[in-house]
């Protein structure tokens, strides 16, 4: 009996370690790898650096997971092969997004302030201060980061407390699928990344 206290007490300690370490390691996560990917959007512009930042985006950003969390109760009505189309897509558009906002923040000193569980992910708060004008307000950017095997990756963003990344899309989609359905949302998907790209 009391083997048996000791091992639950043990479980409990070693748990609460675990959890107490997840956002030191989630924020660790995300700050070694945004100083990695602003290295790159440094470069000079070509195809290998284009080429390189895709690959490290994929491993920092979660976009099926981030999909999933945007469709919201639409999720398990489509099936395996209309799902992959839609993430495939919205993974285009989340990846030329973050390259711009990266491309902003070039002129930005950012701070890591804070990181704190949320449910089962982690928000992780930063702020960033434009370098050449010290006199304008910093921006808050706050990433919720979720445990992805021995990694972590991103699955939503607020920029200055606003609507986050997720909520933005959740709604825009809720009204397009009342109005037109999934084929009205798939056909404005696809337009909004061929005009994108034709930019």
């Amino acid at each position: 009996m009391r083997r048996t206290i000791l091992l639950s007490f043990a479980f409990v300690l070693s748990f609460t370690a675990f959890a107490a370490a997840q956002p030191a390691d989630a924020q660790r996560f995300l700050q070694e790898r945004n100083t990695t990917v602003m290295r790159v959007m440094e470069r000079p512009a070509s195809e290998a650096r284009d080429a390189e930042l895709t690959r490290m985006l994929g491993e920092l950003l979660d976009y099926e997971e981030l999909s999933r969390r945007a469709l919201a109760r639409h999720w398990g009505e489509h099936s395996e092969a209309e799902r992959a189309e839609f993430v495939g897509i919205l993974k285009q558009l989340v990846e030329r997004s973050y390259r711009s906002n990266l491309q902003r923040t070039l002129r930005y000193e950012i701070r890591y302030e804070s990181s704190e569980v949320q449910g089962e992910d982690v928000l992780v708060k930063t702020e960033a201060r434009n370098r050449s004008n010290r006199r304008a307000p910093a921006v808050s950017i706050d990433y919720v980061v979720a445990r992805r095997g021995s990694a972590w990756r991103i699955v939503d963003i607020t920029v200055d407390d606003g609507m986050s990344m997720v909520d933005n899309y959740r709604n825009q989609f809720e009204r397009i699928l009342r109005r037109e359905g999934w084929e009205g949302l798939m056909t404005r998907m696809r337009g909004r990344l061929t005009e994108e790209s034709a930019t």
